[in-house]
Order: structure tokens, then sequence, then C-alpha cells
């Protein structure tokens, strides 16, 4: 990861910019605020999703099949200083007609004048709808001990 080149101001309309493409399910848009390599991570379980392909196939099954079961996005709170924005989230998703309420936090560093990917906290019932099949792709992270996500 190169250090980031961008101000605070920067990193926080770049990470704003970021979810609202991801709101609006703008694929290209949104690839484009990226490196070329991203890493991203998830807690639970503890894992992460590496490199450009990986993430191009990652945002093709989260922007078809999990925004849609997003309902409302409440910005709690917001961060930023040169090296990363943090976001609290609210999220309500309708799933099988039930409204559920999940937060989700999410430290988005930058990488030279990108984002160098994400680390994603939330509940292991929310991570496991994001991921979705891509459970299965998560390297560990080093240093980091995984946790397993209930069994169906």
């Amino acid at each position: 990861m190169e250090p980031s080149r961008l101000t605070a101001d920067e990193v926080r309309d770049l990470t704003r910019l970021h979810a609202e493409l991801e709101i609006a399910g703008d694929y290209e848009p949104l690839l484009a605020t990226l490196v070329a390599e991203p890493i991203f991570e998830f807690h639970p379980p503890g894992g992460q999703l590496i490199g450009g392909e990986t993430l191009r196939r990652y945002y093709t099954r989260f922007l078809a099949e999990f925004m849609p079961l997003v309902e409302e996005t409440i910005l709690i709170g917001e961060w930023a200083n040169e090296s990363a924005c943090v976001h609290e989230y609210q999220l309500r998703l309708r799933i099988d007609g039930e409204l559920e309420n999940h937060q989700l936090m999410g430290s988005i560093y930058a990488s030279g004048d990108r984002l160098g990917g994400e680390r994603l906290y939330g509940s292991a019932r929310l991570m496991e709808l994001m991921l979705g099949p891509f459970e299965a792709e998560l390297v560990p992270i080093e240093g980091v001990t995984p946790w397993a996500l209930p069994s169906p």
C-alpha cells in the first residue's frame, strides 16, 4: 500500500463518493475510486478479499444481490484524517418481507490518490449477507484469529 497523497478533506470526500456510488449501484465509477489491487477485510469472520479481479467480481454480486436488500442507510458518524475515513452506519434491510436493522462500521483507507481498501465491522449475519459466496474466497488476515460464521 502506498502512503496517502490526499488531505483529510479529500479522503472524506472520496469516501463519501464511494458510499454514494455503492448506494446508486454505479459500478465503473465505484471501481474507479479504488486502487488497482485493493484489500477488503471483513470482521467477522476475520478474512480478506484481495486484488482488483476479486473485488470486481465481489462488487458485481454485492450491487446485484446485497444492495437491493437495503431499504435505508443512515450515516451515524464520520471521522477522517489524511490516511483514512471511518463511517458508522445503521442499515435497514428488507429480507423475505421482514425488516432487519444492522450496525456497520467501515474504516476506509487511502493509498496514493485513491482508496486502498476497507475494514468492515458488523454482525456475523450482516457479513454473511454482504459476502454471500465470497466467504469461501476469504484469505486469512495474518495475526487475526478468524471467527466462524454460524452454520445455516
